[in-house]
């Protein structure tokens, strides 16, 4: 079982936690009070006490008595917090079976950076050990994405930075190979972090990818300038399916400071295109950018919405002035 244990309140406590995985099956953020009490009546309740352990000590616990042995993992992120326990509940004569693969990542929105937990590149990516790292922009991420079933969903709770979401997404590892992942987020409006783990599917139907996004990438591949993604509500550009020119190829895999004056012009058109994205026209920006050891340097950026009108997102494109 994976219970997810992503939420927190007000003063950082973590909320009640949720089964969100039994075995292959996704559940629904289901509560604890019942599960397993056919194999054994104190089950729910030791279940529970195992998963507050193993957030407490960030190690992992085991519970034994008579006719009823419970262990739990912990799934620790970047900042040494558990964001999830995998569960196996069972008779002392019951071997556990393998564990499905699970990792963590948290997302800052005050930097737009992703941090990834302990084994989630080697998960999702599988990534040589020596090109791991903790820090990532979201477009070395989302660029790896085939399909992501709950995109607008998604980039809905993080442009409110509220809610919880889960859903299936297929990532391309650096060994050319589709993986399937379950992913399940919730966003912490106090810390500002989206946190998140990966849970992967064993026997996940062949990914099937996102036809508007490819074709989407597909086309944008031909553009001159640098073109990405955008969600409209969070202006966070999350994915470059081309890469900028020179010197702005950075900004692929880094993020770069705006200028606090052309900001607050890219924020009001990303708001106006999301309030109404059918007929409207592309606005043209300028921006000033700057990377660590840069100074600012002048962009110029096209801004329209994704088509269908519902889909929250915007194709920005770039380049040097």
């Amino acid at each position: 079982m994976l219970v997810e244990t992503l939420g927190r309140t007000p003063d950082g406590q973590c909320t009640a936690p949720t089964l969100v995985s039994d075995g292959t099956k996704v559940k629904d953020w289901a509560r604890l009070l019942r599960v397993r009490r056919e194999l054994h009546a104190a089950a729910p309740q030791r279940i529970i006490e195992v998963v507050q352990c193993c957030v407490e000590t960030a190690e992992s616990v085991t519970h034994c008595e008579t006719g009823l042995v419970v262990h739990g993992v912990p799934i620790r992120c970047a900042f040494d917090e558990v964001h999830g326990v995998q569960v196996w509940a069972g008779t002392d004569d019951q071997p556990p079976p393998p564990r499905l693969r699970v990792a963590a990542w948290d997302w800052v929105a005050d930097t737009e950076l992703a941090h990834h937990g302990p084994g989630l590149e080697e998960l999702v990516f599988a990534r040589a050990p020596e090109d791991v790292r903790v820090i990532r922009t979201p477009p070395e991420a989302f660029g790896r994405m085939v399909r992501f079933e709950g995109r607008i969903d998604y980039f809905e709770m993080v442009g409110t930075l509220d809610g919880r979401h889960q859903s299936e997404v297929d990532m391309l590892g650096d060994d050319g190979v589709v993986r399937s992942f379950q992913m399940v987020t919730r966003a912490d409006p106090v810390a500002r972090r989206i946190r998140a783990v990966m849970h992967e599917f064993a026997d996940g139907a062949p990914a099937q990818p996102d036809v508007d996004m490819t074709m989407l990438r597909a086309v944008s591949q031909r553009a001159d300038d640098g073109v990405g993604f955008v969600g409209l509500s969070s202006c966070l550009i999350y994915e470059w399916t081309r890469t900028p020119a020179p010197p702005l190829d950075r900004w692929a895999v880094e993020r770069p400071t705006v200028h606090p004056d052309d900001l607050a012009g890219f924020r009001a058109a990303c708001a106006e295109l999301a309030a109404e994205p059918a007929g409207t026209d592309a606005r043209h920006l300028r921006l000033r950018v700057r990377f660590t050891d840069t100074e600012w340097i002048p962009v110029r950026a096209e801004l329209s919405p994704v088509l269908p009108a519902a889909s929250g997102h915007g194709l920005i494109k770039v380049w040097p002035e």
